[in-house]
């Protein structure tokens, strides 16, 4: 394929080499469409470099040079019209004479287009003629009559025509090729090769304004510059390139519809009697509609009947950016003016339109971040604490407001942003508090955790705190706690946190409870689990903060259930306020325990979703992160190569917290491989620990360490490793862990008690838990064939089958197994007859015998029949069991016939 270099323009370049393809035994035509500035110029010149290359005759002719009629053809055949040098000098004096009317009367459209195009035939008969045409709708209209004549009629000659048109513009009769904006990996790219020594959260700002528009990928890096700190931007400035693309038309309007589009820029919620309402005021003369029609036809705005959206965002910067700053201010003072009953919005307008302090309207703005979070997301109330701290005389209330601006910031995911507002903060004078709030803000946000224990100690803040402000005591508690669960602190360093967590109250509020879950969560995993909310009426179920913190507590004492329906709720309250920060780590964590709960395709929808965020962000703390919950993936699906490359890419991080993340992983590997020894040393360090000091990973490990001492471990060693284990278990009802400990139990059980402990396993509620109840069916089959069973194994084989197969998961089979105990397991269709299975397969669907009998045209006592010399084969009793052996893999619902 002819390469262009153009990014995420695979597909348009291939139809332009196709097209090409066709000379010189045939031609065609081809019109590109698609909005200013995604490329179409870029395309039309690399298909006339490729022409030049081929030593092709080239025409070119773009709009707008040239708006007489007929001025764009005369400019397109110059190069062939007939003069003395030309080498068909009849043809191109007819087309003169017809174009070179005089004063007569104007030019016969079709006659010309008829001559036109016997010219170019003419000359392509000596060699191809390629003709581009770019901004065809600003050609003049005769001209783009003619090209639309010879582009249907070129089929069959060595004449290729290619026309570039803005928006919904067309050429009628010729095959359209639309050039939309680039995806996400593209663009990136593209913005990458231009914005390399842009700070990251202008590049991301950009990213988000561009809208894939290559154009503006390009020139926004080129026309930036500082026009305030990152959070408070309200546009971008242009250069005139991009003002020509997307703008135009602005200069041109009359001042009312200039005044109209400021008040909308300025306005964004793109309400259109507002906007009218607001431009009346600044213009003092009512305004309708119909003033935004020159704006319309000019393509800078969309309009409906309630709301108005400029075309692009770079349309709104441009407008924004042609205007005096007194103009801008006056605009959001008449916005102000108008909405009276939106009292939010109202403060927010009032504070842009002010200059120097004014301490009444920074107080009003602060008090509405909360409202301005709440129905514009974090990104809102960034912009208004900042603005409220601008307004603010006191230096100890603007620090206050700055470090609010940075906690919101830090939600964003947005490092950078978090760390300047936190050094503007402290250069003003802070009090007792807001230095803590500082210190914590640092610790939570810091891009590359200094997980040094000895840093782990208990803030000497929050004990001075916890009756001034309670809130940040809590909120520094919990900073603590997390930093004992990463470093793995010594045990007086927990103690210390434990203990100033039962000096704060309220006793249910979620840091408290997360606190005591991270730093002991067996002691203290019922004391957590009893205050967890258990139903959608529960207090925190519209708090996204409290809601996912407790996820985390939930997560943390090892009950992924409760885990990921807290999870699940807090996500889209994030995603929605655009804390993307917080969002990728409850993401994350939500996908760990559905990896646990069995439900891999939203584990794997979870981690792709923060992938992406953490790559949006960059926020370098969370790739280790993402390569452990990836390994854990991987290693579980039997991938163990790609398990132990993720590992290892996690372990280069040097993160204490990950290590038993990353030994969970590499033990499973080792189990899907079939080495059972080198798994059951990864395995038993997390569990071979006093009872006290269990924690998730460990609970997770409880059935692979199982398996790997049964098969190839010191069983003596890890009986009384499942000894401390039970301890534990006495204490803390986690039912990550008490799920599995039946499991434990019947595997190292003496024969005589073993086929018991499994049956009372099984019949448990394991609906949450498919993978442990396939583990169970799986080892409890194989128990029985070893006591020479096999028709009662094969049921629960091929449960345990189909369950594997269904989530994708290894059978921890490996490559070495005890002789006999994994050998391949009979297929239904190897058991049964063709008649059998058919019959079995009806069944299993619901049909009655006599259904299966009219449809097979048997008897019901042959259905019957058949169906009772399937059964023992198949180790089953009843037909409610032949579903699970019967469904196809993958399926969903009944076995299909």
């Amino acid at each position: 394929m002819y390469k262009t270099g153009l990014l995420g323009r695979d597909r348009q370049v291939r139809v332009l080499h196709e097209l090409l393809g066709r000379l010189p035994a045939a031609g065609g035509a081809l019109a590109l469409r698609g909005g200013p500035g995604v490329g179409k110029t870029a395309l039309v010149q690399a298909l006339a470099e490729r022409a030049r290359v081929a030593g092709w005759r080239l025409l070119e002719v773009a709009g707008g040079t040239d708006d007489t009629p007929f001025g764009g053809l005369r400019e397109l055949l110059r190069p062939v019209l007939g003069t003395a040098e030309s080498p068909l000098p009849e043809r191109g004096a007819v087309l003169r004479s017809e174009l070179d009317g005089g004063s007569g009367p104007p030019p016969d459209t079709r006659r010309v287009a008829l001559a036109a195009f016997n010219l170019l035939t003419a000359v392509a008969a000596e060699r191809p003629v390629v003709v581009v045409a770019d901004d065809v709708q600003r050609l003049d209209r005769p001209t783009r009559d003619v090209l639309a004549f010879i582009a249907r009629r070129v089929d069959d000659q060595p004449v290729v025509v290619l026309a570039a048109l803005r928006g919904a513009h067309t050429l009628p009769g010729v095959p359209a090729l639309d050039v939309p904006v680039l995806d996400a990996p593209s663009a990136r790219r593209l913005l990458a090769r231009h914005a390399a020594t842009l700070p990251p959260a202008v590049r991301e700002r950009i990213l988000g304004e561009a809208l894939g528009n290559p154009l503006a990928l390009v020139e926004l890096p080129t026309a930036w510059r500082p026009l305030g700190a990152p959070g408070s931007w309200t546009h971008l400035p242009v250069n005139a390139t991009l003002e020509t693309a997307f703008a135009a038309g602005l200069g041109e309007l009359p001042d009312q519809a200039r005044d109209a589009l400021l008040v909308a820029a300025v306005d964004q919620a793109g309400d259109l009697s507002e906007i009218l309402a607001a431009a009346s005021v600044l213009t003092g003369s009512t305004l309708a509609v119909d003033v935004l029609d020159g704006a319309v036809a000019a393509s800078l705005v969309r309009l409906d009947r309630t709301t108005l959206r400029f075309r692009h965002p770079v349309v709104r910067f441009a407008v924004l950016g042609a205007e005096p700053q007194t103009r801008r201010q006056a605009a959001d003072a008449a916005l102000a003016q108008v909405l009276a009953d939106q009292p939010d919005r109202r403060t927010w307008h009032r504070a842009q339109s002010v200059n120097g302090p004014d301490d009444e309207l920074a107080d009003e703005l602060a008090d509405a971040q909360a409202s301005l979070l709440r129905r514009h997301g974090a990104a809102a109330a960034v912009r208004a604490l900042e603005r409220s701290a601008q307004l603010t005389t006191d230096s100890v209330t603007r620090g206050h407001r700055l470090l609010g601006a940075a906690e919101h910031a830090y939600g964003l995911g947005r490092v950078r942003l978090t760390h300047s507002l936190i050094e503007a903060a402290e250069h003003q004078r802070l009090g007792t508090a807001d230095r803590a709030k500082a210190r914590w803000l640092r610790e939570i946000s810091d891009a590359e955790p200094q997980l040094d224990s000895a840093r782990a100690q208990v803030p000497p803040d929050i004990g001075e705190l916890s009756a001034g402000d309670p809130e940040l005591a809590l909120d520094l508690l919990l900073s603590a706690a997390l930093h004992v669960h990463r470093t793995g602190a010594d045990p007086a360093a927990r103690a210390g946190v434990v203990e100033a967590a039962e000096r704060l109250t309220p006793t249910n509020d979620p840091r408290r409870l997360a606190a005591l879950a991270l730093t002991e969560p067996v002691r203290h995993g019922r004391a957590v689990a009893d205050r967890l909310p258990s139903h959608e009426t529960d207090r925190y179920v519209h708090d996204a903060d409290g809601t996912r913190v407790l996820g985390m507590a939930a997560h943390a004492i090892g009950d992924p259930v409760r885990a990921v329906e807290l999870l699940g709720r807090a996500a889209p309250v994030l995603r929605a306020q655009g804390r993307l920060g917080l969002l990728a780590e409850t993401l994350l964590t939500e996908a760990a325990d559905q990896l646990l709960l069995g439900d891999w395709p939203r584990a794997t929808r979870l981690t792709e979703e923060a992938r992406g965020i953490v790559a949006e962000t960059r926020q370098p703390a969370m790739v280790a992160a993402l390569a452990g919950t990836d390994a854990i993936a991987a290693a579980l699906r039997g991938q163990a190569v790609r398990a132990q490359e993720l590992a290892d890419t996690a372990a280069a991080w040097q993160r204490p917290d990950l290590v038993p993340t990353l030994r969970l992983a590499r033990g499973v590997a080792h189990l899907g491989e079939g080495r059972y020894g080198e798994a059951y040393d990864e395995l038993r360090p997390l569990l071979d620990l006093p009872p006290e000091g269990l924690r998730r990973q460990g609970f997770a490990a409880l059935t692979p360490f199982v398996v790997a001492a049964d098969r190839g471990g010191d069983r003596q060693e890890a009986a009384r490793v499942l000894a401390a284990v039970e301890e534990a278990a006495q204490v803390t009802p986690a039912p990550l862990l008490h799920i599995q400990l039946p499991y434990a139990r019947a595997v190292f059980a003496a024969d005589a008690a073993a086929e018991g402990l499994y049956l009372a396993a099984l019949d448990r509620d394991l609906s949450r838990w498919p993978l442990v109840r396939a583990r169970m069916e799986h080892a409890y089959g194989h128990w029985l064939r070893r006591h020479r069973q096999a028709a009662r194994s094969r049921a629960l084989l091929l449960s345990a089958r189909t369950a594997f197969d269904l989530v994708g998961a290894s059978d921890w089979a490996g490559h070495n197994a005890p002789a006999g105990a994994d050998t391949p397991l009979p297929s239904v269709a190897e058991l049964l007859s063709p008649q059998e299975t058919l019959i079995a397969r009806l069944a299993a669907e619901g049909l009655s015998n006599r259904e299966i009998a009219e449809r097979l045209y048997l008897s019901h006592r042959t259905v019957a029949a058949h169906l009772y010399r399937a059964f023992p084969k198949l180790g089953i009793t009843s037909r409610g069991e032949l579903a699970p052996l019967l469904r196809p893999p993958g399926a969903d619902g009944p076995a299909a016939g």
